[in-house]
């Protein structure tokens, strides 16, 4: 027995002794193919470390770049080594942002039947990562899902909880409005934010006065697919300084009070119809609106328009004649934004001067076509620009726009009506001093999904000869209209 084992251990050593021989090496080539594979062995070891290079950084700063990335970025680095994973251990301790991404798109492809299965195991991802965090506080706190249900409300009480112990600075909760989750725990329970981003939650006037009244130093705040709430009144918050409205259907009244006299800024966006808009904000200079409805009451806004000083507006070209007919007069407004979609389908001239003989005291106008109806290149301004003959501009005190001082003209793509528009706007502004057109993206001019049936293979080539040319030659022509004025193209 003894001998045949020995007689295993020779053979095994004799295998090991000759493996070079077994690859049918020569023996005279036995000690080059060592040499080769140790220098295959050395180099390919010397290629990881540089593609690695960031792992040998300091632990320290490897940290501070775990706790810049989303929690599950985080998370999928801690998998590619043990090193990572001791990063990402540490690094959850301490990290001042979390935030949590439940939904359909993080299982691609995933089959109905095993959706359930993977938000349960997602869940119990959440809790255990929430238990990491060590930290007394945390800046901001985020959770987004579609895929839970009202049943599990307790695990987002639960989440919220720890939340608000961790005195979290920014709030940002996106759900199902089907879930009709109560906004009452937020309301009562987070004292020290700064910003509150609320989708799809279920509020009352009673919670928006409760959250406002407990939460005195929150700044910006963000409502948006709340269709429950038909009235938001906002009393007191003293230190409100931007507050967004979006896609909340069922809301009819704005009332804000006079104390809240830091507001500067109100957006107010699609699927939103005021009846009554009553705000008293004594430092309110700034409103926003997306108008995508002709049912629009432009009405209800007339008191608050005629107290602003600058005015962003983005609509569909052939509802802005109808809505600004609604507005006699911007007595305070110096400065108007107007970002119109499918602006070559009408002539937006006539309007733009109704909009700014409306504003007498406009100092900055800027306009953007926000999505033409075609591609650029088929309506191309720069043969008509050959032949037309521009005529300087002289100074009339029947002139609209005597205070119009600065003009901006962004996305410009070199189309015909365009360049019409900005020539005739600029017969009108007779002490214009600075313009600035802001070029189409050439990556935009190139995208053959962006422009669909009306893209050519010929115009990938043509983005310099058609779009900057043209916005060259407009300059030309400017130039003589306005001698002394700062044509900026960029």
């Amino acid at each position: 027995m003894a001998s045949k084992i020995y007689r295993n251990k020779y053979m095994a050593s004799k295998i090991h002794r000759n493996k070079y021989t077994a690859l049918k090496i020569p023996p005279s080539k036995c000690m080059l193919w060592r040499r080769l594979m140790s220098k295959g062995k050395t180099r390919k070891k010397e290629e990881v470390d540089e593609e690695d290079m960031i792992s040998k950084l300091p632990w320290e700063i490897l940290v501070s770049i775990m706790c810049l990335l989303s929690t599950d970025e985080a998370a999928r680095m801690s998998v590619l080594s043990r090193r990572w994973r001791k990063i990402w251990n540490t690094s959850i301790r301490i990290m001042p942002r979390l935030s949590f991404f439940l939904d359909r798109g993080w299982f691609p492809d995933i089959r109905p039947r095993d959706l359930e299965k993977k938000m349960r195991k997602r869940i119990i991802e959440v809790h255990q990562v929430l238990k990491l965090h060590k930290a007394h506080t945390l800046y901001e706190f985020s959770l987004i899902t579609f895929e839970l249900t009202s049943r599990d409300s307790h695990h987002i009480n639960a989440w919220l909880n720890f939340a608000a112990e961790k005195h979290v600075k920014e709030l940002r909760l996106k759900l199902t409005s089907l879930m009709l989750y109560d906004a009452s725990f937020i309301a009562d329970n987070f004292h020290f934010l700064r910003v509150l981003y609320l989708e799809g939650i279920y509020i009352t006037e009673d919670i928006v006065h409760r959250l406002f009244s407990n939460s005195p130093f929150l700044e910006r705040f963000f409502l948006l697919n709340s269709d429950k709430l038909h009235r938001l009144s906002i009393v007191s918050a003293p230190n409100l300084k931007y507050l967004y409205i979006e896609r909340c259907r069922g809301l009819q009244h704005l009332q804000i009070s006079s104390s809240v006299e830091n507001l500067g800024t109100i957006e107010i966006n699609g699927g939103v119809n005021f009846e009554s808009v009553n705000v008293s904000a004594p430092n309110l200079s700034h409103i926003i609106l997306g108008i995508q409805s002709q049912v629009f009451k432009f009405d209800a806004y007339v008191t608050l328009l005629n107290q602003i000083k600058r005015l962003s507006i983005d609509v569909y070209a052939d509802m802005i004649s109808a809505a600004f007919r609604q507005i006699p007069e911007f007595s305070k407004l110096a400065h108007l934004e107007l970002i119109m979609d499918n602006c070559s389908k009408i002539t937006p001239i006539r309007c733009l001067l109704d909009i700014l003989r409306a504003a007498p005291i406009l100092k900055t106008f800027s306009f953007q076509d926000n999505k033409l109806s075609g591609h650029p290149a088929k309506d191309n301004a720069l043969e008509w620009l050959h032949v037309h003959i521009p005529k300087k501009v002289e100074l009339d005190q029947n002139h609209a726009c005597d205070y119009l001082k600065v003009v901006k003209f962004d996305n410009f793509a070199g189309c015909k009506y365009e360049v019409e528009v900005l020539l005739h706007l600029l017969e009108y502004a007779v002490s214009v001093e600075k313009i600035f057109i802001g070029l189409m993206d050439s990556s935009t001019w190139r995208d053959p999904e962006e422009w669909g049936h009306d893209y050519e293979d010929k115009f990938d080539n043509q983005y310099e000869e058609l779009c900057i040319e043209c916005a060259q030659q407009l300059k030309t022509q400017i130039l003589q209209m306005h001698p002394n004025v700062d044509v900026i193209i960029a």
